[in-house]
């Protein structure tokens, strides 16, 4: 697939070249789903809002995102993976491919055979990446369309695997403890974690935690200073668990990041703090609570993470038996009284 050149014979940027006949095609072969060339192109190329093009289009369409992903597949060809599996074979996408771009576009590897590689993407409107794509991992690309979450998924966890354990960035770092607190507190206010997954050591080691925290389905981050060592653990079905130990030398930079990320006092280290921010990884959006308490031993740090994209259940997924669901839903519709949740951390 080629870029296009424009009436005045440039080449439009390949990040963003959108071309109308592309679109067409593309309504042509949604049909019934009713959308024209000209509203593809008028969804992919407004600027500002909080949704994405591709949001906007599904809810023109009136369907929901596997919906129109499998009806696209039918009519372009295209094979449509609900939960795309991530090869160990696709490891050059992520050496190759910066993880903004990939997050950008909501494109991830899953496969190579060492003669082309397979990306699963999230958004099928972007001719012109695939020529860029193509050019960064030297092989041709076959695309296979899956939903935006699970290529989300696709994303961290690759990039995960590329960036080693916690143990291995480790051992990457200084142990000079103003040397790590300096790395720590010069990361500004920036909280995009793939963004910055490739930078300093201190704070690929906070963003690791995160992404284990999170791969885990933790609900707290705590990490303790003691007397000869620096314990993190998390919180996982209400139960504290060891995670990693890494040198009690990094406990300080730990705290600084994390107080960097939340807009906390870096130099106050004698009395509790609270602060908050909001992540991104991904698609997903995670708010992150932090609680500082001074020790003989350091500052305790305690994260509470609350992914939004897991906020709203409903009550047949909490697995309760039918017979006390419907207690519970009798309970609920009385005029009066009270139904109290409870759990493990409050």
């Amino acid at each position: 697939m080629k870029p296009v050149a424009d009436t005045n014979g440039k080449q439009p940027d390949r990040h963003n070249a959108i071309v109308t006949d592309e679109f067409a095609a593309i309504a042509e072969r949604f049909g019934p789903l009713g959308l024209s060339g000209e509203q593809l192109r008028t969804i992919a190329t407004a600027e500002g809002g909080d949704e994405h093009p591709w949001d906007l289009m599904i809810q023109l369409m009136g369907t929901d995102e596997q919906s129109a992903l499998e009806a696209l597949a039918e009519r372009t060809g295209l094979p449509f993976h609900a939960e795309p599996v991530l090869e160990e074979s696709s490891s050059a996408f992520y050496e190759h491919v910066a993880p903004d771009f990939a997050r950008t576009h909501m494109i991830a590897g899953i496969a190579s055979d060492g003669q082309a590689m397979t990306v699963a993407v999230a958004q099928p409107m972007q001719p012109a990446v695939l020529t860029l794509l193509e050019d960064q991992l030297r092989m041709p690309v076959e695309l296979v369309l899956a939903p935006r979450a699970a290529v989300a998924s696709l994303i961290n966890r690759g990039y995960e695997r590329r960036g080693d354990l916690v143990e291995e960035i480790v051992e990457e770092m200084p142990l000079d403890a103003s040397a790590i607190e300096t790395a720590a507190g010069a990361v500004g206010r920036q909280t995009d974690l793939l963004a910055l997954a490739r930078q300093t050591p201190v704070i690929r080691l906070v963003n690791m935690i995160l992404f284990e925290a999170l791969r885990r389905r933790a609900s707290d981050v705590h990490i303790h200073p003691m007397e000869s060592r620096l314990v993190i653990r998390l919180r996982v079905d209400g139960m504290l668990e060891d995670a990693f130990s890494p040198p009690l030398s990094l406990a300080p930079a730990i705290c600084s990041r994390l107080k960097v990320m939340t807009e906390l006092d870096i130099a106050n280290r004698h009395s509790p703090q609270d602060g908050q921010t909001t992540v991104r990884i991904g698609s997903k959006k995670v708010d992150i609570r932090l609680s500082v308490i001074p020790t003989i031993y350091g500052e305790r740090v305690v994260l509470r993470l609350l992914d939004q994209s897991q906020t709203q259940l409903s009550l047949d997924s909490l697995g309760m038996e039918k017979t006390m669901q419907g207690q519970l839903m009798d309970m609920v519709e009385h005029p009066n009284g009270m139904v109290l949740v409870t759990g493990p951390t409050g």
